[in-house]
This record gives structure tokens, C-alpha cells and sequence, in this order.
């Protein structure tokens, strides 16, 4: 009677019988391996496939919002009206002037306006603000934030205990000038700030004399 030998047995018959001869059950091996290997393969392939996809994506989404601040600062024709309309004060470097997010912010040094630890507008300086609220009268609408600035040196007399009050009677000045030059009351506010958002870092002359300043934050 004649008995089947491992070779005539199936594959799975000769990998249970454990056959290492000849390399044959290695083969049968191999061959799982193998298979093994080409679906960790497609897993990390798909894997890379979704990351790049979530990287396009993320770069559209920064692509977008990096772009929107530049169209909110874009200075709409009434702000572009007034910004023509102070350029001669810009030019003579009597103001400064530049496009925010909300609308115009001008800004005036301080030595135009008042002596150092002072808040009484200097007669020198009514033709700068004369000018300025000229143009604003012509503005049909939107607040008008008046902000007094300092340097960071500590101040301490009998009018101002502080730089919180010299700023905030600065700033009031100013609004009391615009007031009487016809601009609607109801659109003007006096904000102290004292030293807490200067212009220009440092502790020098010229640092502290760029951070002493009265800005006019126009809105729309």
C-alpha cells in the first residue's frame, strides 16, 4: 500500500508537519512574511497620504487668514480722504499718521503740544491741532479716542502725583481744544495711559521723547 509522503501533501499539511527540508516550508513562510509586508506598507502609504492631505489643508486655512489682516487695514475712501488731507503735517514730520485695523490713528508729539510735566497746550501748537480738526469735522461719523502717552520716568508734583493723571489731563486738553474747534462732544473720549504702551522701546533721550505723545484714534 502506498503511503503519501510529505511532498504530496498540500502546503498547510507541510507547514504543520513542520517540513524544513529543502526550504520548502520556508517558502510557504515567506510568503506570509511577505504578505505581511506589503500591508504594512499600504497602511503607512495611506498614513502619508492623509498628512499630506492635512498639510495642503492647513496651508490653505493659513494662506486665508494671513491675508485678511491686510484687507482690514486697507484704508477705505473715507480714511484715504483723510489721510491726503493731513499729508502736509505728515511731510513737516508735525504728526504721524497711519491706517488701523478700525480706522486712522494720528499721532503728536508731545514737545508740540505742552512743556515737560505740563498739560496746558502750548500756543505754538493750536495750528497743528486747528488742522487736524478741520479735517475732522469733516468726518460724517464714527468716535474719536483721544490717548495721552508718557516716557517711563516717574513723576510727582503738585498738579500730578503721577503719570497716570499727567497723561489723562493731557489727553483731556486736547479733547477740550476739539471740543471748541465744533467737533460733536458726544464722539470724543480722554484716555489716560500713562507710560504702559510706548512707541519705541529703550531709555534714552530720544526713546522717551518718541513715547511722550497725544494719538487721535479715528474710528469708522
Amino acid at each position: 500500500m502506498h503511503m503519501p509522503s510529505d511532498k504530496d501533501l498540500p502546503l498547510t499539511a507541510r507547514l504543520d508537519h513542520g517540513e524544513d527540508e529543502g526550504g520548502e516550508a520556508h517558502s510557504g513562510r515567506w510568503l506570509i512574511s511577505y504578505a505581511d509586508l506589503i500591508t504594512t506598507l499600504m497602511v503607512l502609504f495611506l498614513a502619508l497620504y492623509a498628512m499630506q492631505l492635512a498639510k495642503n489643508k492647513e496651508s490653505e486655512i493659513r494662506s486665508a487668514t494671513q491675508g485678511a489682516p491686510a484687507a482690514a487695514v486697507k484704508p477705505p475712501a473715507t480714511d484715504q480722504a483723510l489721510l491726503a488731507s493731513l499729508e502736509a503735517l505728515r511731510q513737516r514730520g508735525e504728526i504721524t499718521i497711519v491706517p488701523v485695523a478700525h480706522g486712522v490713528e494720528i499721532g503728536i508729539n508731545a514737545k508740540i503740544l505742552f512743556n515737560a510735566g505740563d498739560a496746558a497746550l502750548l500756543p505754538e501748537s493750536l495750528g497743528v491741532l486747528g488742522r487736524i480738526a478741520d479735517v475732522l469735522r469733516a468726518v460724517p461719523a464714527g468716535n474719536i479716542l483721544v490717548e495721552g502717552h508718557t516716557d517711563s520716568t516717574p513723576i510727582s508734583n503738585a498738579k500730578y502725583a503721577s503719570n497716570w493723571e499727567l497723561s489723562s489731563a493731557r489727553a483731556g486738553a486736547v479733547v477740550r481744544y476739539l471740543v471748541e474747534r465744533g467737533i460733536e462732544p458726544h464722539r470724543l473720549a480722554a484716555i489716560g495711559r500713562a507710560d504702559n504702551y510706548p512707541l519705541v522701546a529703550g531709555n534714552d533721550p530720544a526713546s522717551r521723547a518718541m513715547n511722550r505723545r497725544v494719538t487721535l484714534i479715528v474710528q469708522r
